[in-house]
């Protein structure tokens, strides 16, 4: 991949996430201000994955026959939107119509992987991959504190808390999309164009080559169970840091602009030499052990240093099961379904997001904070378990591409 090419792309993701990590805070501690119970607030978070679900397979699939880019412009342009909605919403009817727009367009990761699965060999597929999540966690590590200090300063102005939030996140998206717009150059080769017309979800041949190759079903499988876990993890550590230590937005901020450090710093330096140590699927099971450690210990934590600590944990199995798992299916999946095929796993991923919110608020308003992360915990224990037959597989299957790639471009 070119140096230029790669930055212009890292530029554009990290400034469109960095609108991401100052919202999705604040989303959760204003709908609970604005009256959302336990169960409400996971609605509202699922929405947006929900949206996700039907959405990403078709961008996906659009990105494969006309190019990344123009999907990636239009996925930023609507993320503009979104933000001005939650900028002025004042009711959970307005937050929830907020995360539906947003997630409607919220093809920018998968189509910004695919990007990156474009441009790299096998060999530097996780490294590239670990850029995508650094400019994640760098917009959780700058997002978070900016939402709560905007927020902090509106309310001082007599604005609502959300309102120069969600201004500020709507212009970062915008000078995404100027970026992308000027800037970023085509990354899909004209020759790996399907002539399939199909959304993927709707795709039995998808399907098909996907349970064929237990290599993509193990992986999808095993991130879908992560990402169930790591999506409730954002609004049980908001309404359990506001019950036991009565956080404010400022402090939840910091909270997670800490777990973002964490994130980028792994996924910015380390990931590339932890992948080729242990591989893809070793590198996330690790990242999954680590991360039910967290989850494990944290409700019998009752000090915030000690929160700190355990957040350690938690970050770690973000930083290293994500970019590892969706090297590993970029790796096993045929370059002209690419999109496809990551736009379903994105998919999946949505429907576990959508699932894990209501989970976690589910389990909260019943049995509080515990219950919570100990319903995360086992999540992650069963996606631990397909990993652990994934590294098993991968051992007597080495090699990170089928020989033979079956054609599934045939027209409908």
């Amino acid at each position: 991949m070119k140096k230029g090419s790669l930055l212009v792309l890292f530029l554009a993701v990290f400034i469109d996430l960095l609108g991401f990590g100052i919202v999705v805070p604040l989303l959760s501690f204003y709908a609970q201000t604005y009256g959302a119970s336990g169960f409400v607030l996971g609605g509202i978070l699922a929405s947006y994955s929900l949206m996700q679900f039907f959405f990403s397979p078709i961008w996906g699939r659009l990105s494969d026959r006309v190019g990344r880019r123009p999907v990636l412009i239009g996925a930023l342009s609507g993320n503009v939107a979104g933000y001005l909605i939650f900028a002025f919403s004042q009711s959970i009817a307005l937050l929830m119509l907020a995360r539906i727009v947003s997630g409607m367009c919220a093809a920018n990761i998968a189509t910004a992987q695919a990007y990156v699965a474009d441009s790299t060999t096998p060999e530097n597929r996780s490294k590239g991959m670990g850029l995508i999540g650094a400019a994640f966690g760098l917009g959780f590590i700058f997002g978070p504190p900016a939402g709560g200090i905007l927020a902090h300063v509106g309310q001082e102005h007599g604005m609502h808390g959300n309102f120069l939030p969600g201004l500020f996140a709507a212009s970062l998206s915008l000078a995404a999309v100027l970026i992308a717009t000027f800037s970023l150059p085509e990354s899909k080769s004209p020759d790996t164009t399907p002539r399939r017309k199909r959304p993927p979800q709707f795709d039995a041949e998808v399907w098909r080559m996907i349970f064929r190759d237990r290599r993509l079903a193990l992986g999808i499988a095993a991130l879908a169970l992560l990402v169930l876990s790591f999506s409730a993890l954002e609004p049980t550590v908001v309404l359990h840091g506001r019950a036991r230590f009565g956080f404010s937005p400022k402090e939840l901020g910091y909270f997670f602009g800490f777990m973002g450090i964490i994130v980028a710093g792994v996924q910015g330096g380390v990931i590339g030499r932890i992948t080729r140590r242990f591989g893809d699927a070793g590198t996330a099971l690790i990242g999954g052990i680590s991360a039910f450690l967290g989850l494990a210990i944290i409700p019998s934590i009752y000090t915030v240093p000690f929160l700190f600590a355990v957040a350690f944990f938690l970050a770690i199995g973000q930083a290293f099961c994500y970019p590892a798992v969706n090297a590993h299916i970029t790796k096993v999946s045929p370059a002209d379904q690419r999109g496809s095929v990551l736009g379903l796993s994105a998919a999946m991923g949505s429907l576990s997001r959508v699932i894990g919110p209501l989970m976690a608020g589910v389990l909260f308003d019943r049995w509080q904070s515990a219950g919570a992360f100990y319903g995360q915990a086992i999540c992650v224990a069963l996606g631990v378990a397909l990993t652990i037959a994934l590294v098993r597989l991968m051992k007597n299957e080495p090699a990170v591409a089928a020989e033979v790639e079956p054609d599934y471009s045939t027209s409908v």
